[in-house]
């Protein structure tokens, strides 16, 4: 792109009068498109998500919104379920019975989100009451540690049978 620059004098903007202002019009230098442009320069593009290696604490956070989202969906679903007169423990004895190689699964499956977001809610309390911890480093462990963690307290909670 070209860049052309004159001068206007007058009161361009709310600008007092007499004071001189640089106007920037941009005009495309052909008429190729952008696609074709950045592929005359050789430079390679940006990466996509394919190829890029997701750093551990970007997981994390991302990992912390979708058990909050999921936790969510689910208690909005029980919840409707109720409303419109569901028999919700009836519900869930019916799947316990109908499959019950699935019922450690379902277990796992509901302790996760609640542990790992639960976990994560204590680690940002921690950061934000003590700024400490913030370092690259340590990001990045606890990151791992809250991933375990989870991991280990939903596979516990998935084995109790009450």
């Amino acid at each position: 792109m070209l860049v052309s620059t004159r001068m206007v004098r007058g009161a361009p903007l709310g600008l007092r009068q007499g004071v001189s202002a640089a106007v920037i019009r941009l005009r495309p230098s052909s008429t190729a498109s952008y696609t074709e442009r950045q592929n005359q320069t050789g430079r390679p593009i940006s990466p996509h998500l394919t190829i890029y290696k997701w750093p551990v604490a970007a997981l994390s956070s991302i990992s912390t919104r979708l058990t909050g989202v999921a936790m969510m969906v689910g208690m909005s679903g029980i919840g409707g379920l109720a409303l419109v007169g569901a028999d919700v423990p009836g519900l869930v004895t019916a799947f316990q019975t109908s499959f019950p190689a699935l019922v450690p699964v379902g277990k796992v499956a509901v302790a996760f989100p609640l542990t790992y977001h639960y976990l994560s809610a204590l680690r940002h309390t921690y950061w934000d009451f003590t700024a400490a911890g913030l370092e690259l480093g340590s990001v990045r462990a606890s990151s791992w540690g809250l991933f375990g963690g989870a991991a280990a307290i939903s596979l516990g909670l998935a084995a109790v049978t009450l």
